[in-house]
Parts: structure tokens; sequence; C-alpha cells
């Protein structure tokens, strides 16, 4: 049998370690709630490094395989939570969704979990090392579900969570979409300006002598800078965009980048209330699911996509663990004060799953209102900017023709 190393609080709330054998996790944690023990942290003797050792390498190999996207996790859980549901095996379960998957490699994940399910491991272990389909948060809730026996319930939720953030990824690709289209549009009108126009107005210009108009001379000088150093800045933004890109890969880098995007004015505010939102939604979920409060802080932590906020919070899991309860341990620089309140309601009447749930709810409209406000405030100054841009390139062509013309009346 597994040993089991854990850390609780007694009814006093003094924080309480110590280590025992039991068949499953789900029993460790009867026998400890048996003696009035809140168990914030339980361990077996399976390295967690395995798992991390595992999904790296899997993430190596599958590096030019077509991406597994979030809507194709969301009609996964949906259809294995329905097969399952409805008293399908999970061998079989598997085998029916992986035929009619169109992402290939999606169906090759799903081929070899098959293949270690056939090999009689249970779904927890086989999922592992498989990052790009099943992240932590995933295996940990279907380890918890194994052991108590709630499969059925934790799929939906997970079903449910995907489906939801999936329905707001794609609203903010909506909500973008036109301003970035207006961007892309006018950089290509600026590009063919640059490239093919002017040029032809200042070689038409250089016959007609005299003095041209300073704006039109300013234009036509960065004009002519631009086009005859093309290639040493072309290689200059291309070295500082790489250089930028392999600085953002290292731990420090993307936590500094992290941070620095969390204190821009308007699209901070904006992925704080996503990653507010994210966390609370996984965390309700783990901890519904029977995770460990601090293993469920360390998975939401680590598959919330901010460096920044991720070390904040392991340093609440750390606090946590020294016997402080949630509420007081999350960061209020970080959190809102509405956060805070709600979770300690939560731990108080022991319904903190729901309260999560719904504050998962709120942040998620308010970060979709903040994008929707953003974008109609955006997109008119877009085309502010690109039309004074405009504006400046034609009145520096125009400028010499009314010249010209003045002078010959």
């Amino acid at each position: 049998m597994p040993t089991y190393q854990y850390a609780a609080k007694d009814v006093t709330g003094r924080m309480v370690t110590g280590s025992f054998t039991a068949v499953s996790r789900f029993e460790a944690l009867s026998q400890l709630h048996a003696k009035g023990l809140t168990v914030t942290d339980i361990t077996d003797d399976e390295p967690v490094s395995r798992m991390r050792r595992d999904s790296d390498s899997s993430s190596r190999t599958a590096l030019f395989q077509r991406p597994i996207s979030l809507s194709d996790r969301a009609v996964f859980c949906r259809q294995l939570s329905i097969s399952v549901e409805s008293g399908v095996p999970l061998r079989e379960a598997f085998e029916n969704i992986a035929l009619d998957l169109d992402n290939p490699s999606f169906k090759l994940v799903l081929n070899r979990v098959m293949k270690r399910l056939d090999d009689g491991l249970t779904m927890s272990q086989s999922i592992v090392g498989e990052a790009r389909a099943f992240d932590r948060l995933f295996v940990a809730l279907i380890k918890a579900a194994e052991e108590s026996g709630s499969i059925t319930e934790t799929l939906n939720y997970l079903a449910n969570s995907m489906e939801k953030a999936d329905k707001l990824a794609r609203k903010i690709k909506s909500i973008v979409a036109y301003p970035i289209f207006i961007g892309i549009f006018f950089i290509l009108i600026s590009l063919i300006m640059t490239l093919f126009v002017l040029p032809k107005f200042q070689d038409a210009f250089a016959t007609f002598g005299g003095k041209l108009p300073k704006l039109t001379q300013v234009v036509f000088s960065a004009n002519a800078f631009i086009i005859s150093h093309a290639i040493p800045i072309f290689l200059a933004l291309v070295g500082i965009v790489i250089a930028l890109i392999l600085y953002c890969r290292t731990v420090a880098g993307r936590k500094q980048r992290d941070a620095f995007l969390l204190k821009l004015p308007v699209v901070g505010d904006i992925i704080r209330k996503i990653a507010v939102a994210r966390f609370c939604r996984n965390l309700g979920i783990m901890v519904r699911g029977g995770v460990p409060v601090t293993t469920a802080i360390e998975v939401a932590a680590e598959i919330l996509g901010n460096k920044s906020m991720e070390a904040t919070l392991k340093a609440t899991r750390d606090r946590i663990m020294a016997g402080n309860d949630i509420a007081s341990s999350l960061d209020r620089k970080t959190f809102p004060r509405l956060v805070i309140r709600m979770v300690s309601v939560g731990e108080s009447s022991g319904r903190l799953p729901d309260v999560l749930s719904k504050v998962a709810d709120l942040y998620e409209d308010q970060a979709e209102g903040s994008i929707m406000m953003a974008t109609s405030l955006f997109e008119p100054v877009i085309i502010i900017v690109f039309g004074c841009m405009i504006l400046v390139l034609v009145m520096a062509i125009y400028l010499p023709v009314f010249t010209a013309a003045g002078t010959m009346r």
C-alpha cells in the first residue's frame, strides 16, 4: 500500500503533520476526516516530478504536430462525460470518441491512452505525460475522482468548465478580430505608399525643380532612408523580436513579461480579471473533486498562464500550509477585496466550491465587458491614428502640386 504524507488542521486550528499507509487517497482522506482533521495537503509516495518529466517529454515529441485546441478538449470532455454517465465502459468510450475525431494529434494521444488502459493502468495513470491534451488539473481531478468513485460528476464539472472557458475565448477572439483587421489593412496601405507610391512622386517632383515644402522634404527623406536601409532595419527588427521571444521563454523573462502586462492601464485590468476567473474556476472544481487545498492551489497556479501571479499563489499555498486560512493567505495586491471576502464566506459556510464558481462567473462577465469597452474605444483610436498617417502622406504629395499651381497664377 502507498504511504501518504499529510498536513492538516485540528479542531483548535493547530497544524498537524504525519504519514501513514492506506489503500487509496480516498481512504486516507476518510481516515483523517474521521479524526476531525481538515486536510490542507496530502501526497503519496509517487513523485510528482515523474509526472512533470513525462509531460515535458510528450510536449517535445509533439512539437510539430497540430495543436489541440481548448474547443477540441471541451468537446472530448463532454462526449466522455455523456458516455460514462450512459454506462459505456471507459475503454470503449475512448475508442468511440477517437474514431470521430478530426484532429490527428488528439487521435494519437487517445490511441496512446487506450494502449495504457489495455495494459491495466487506470485513467489517471494513462493520461499522465499527455500534457497537450490533459493538463495537471485534469489529471489531479481524475485521480481524486477514481478514488472517491465520483468520475461521472467530475467529468461533468470538467466539461462545463472547459465549455465556459472556450465560450469566453471565442467571444474575445470575435471582439478583437475587427480592430486587428483594421490595423493590418492600414499597415498594408502604408507599406504600399512607402515602397511604390512615394518614390514615383519623388522622382516626378525632382524634374520640376524648385524647393519642395518642408513637410514633403521630411516625408521624402524619411521614405528614402527606410528604402535604402530596408534590409538592416528588417534584420534589426527580426533580431529584436527573436531576442525578446527567447528571453520571454526563460523563467525570469516570463515572470517579468507577465508582471509588465499586469501593470498596463487597460490590458492589465483585463488580464487580471481573466486570471482571477480562471483561478477561481479551477480551484473550485478541484476542491469539489476532493483535491487537497494546497495541491489545488499549486495546480491552479501552474495552469494559470501568468508566472507573476503563479509566484504569488505559491506563496499563498505556503502560508496555508503554515496554518493560515485561504482568505487571509491571498495576496491583497493581486486579488480584489471582493474575492477575498467571498472566499472567507465560502470557507466559514463550508460552500467554498459554490462560492468560487459564482466568483468565476462574475469576473468572466466583467472581463468580457471590459474587452468590449476597450475594443469599442480602440476602433476609433486606431482609425484616427492611421487616418492621420495617410493624411500626412497625401499632404506631402499634394502640397508641391498646390505650390506649383499658386506659382503659375
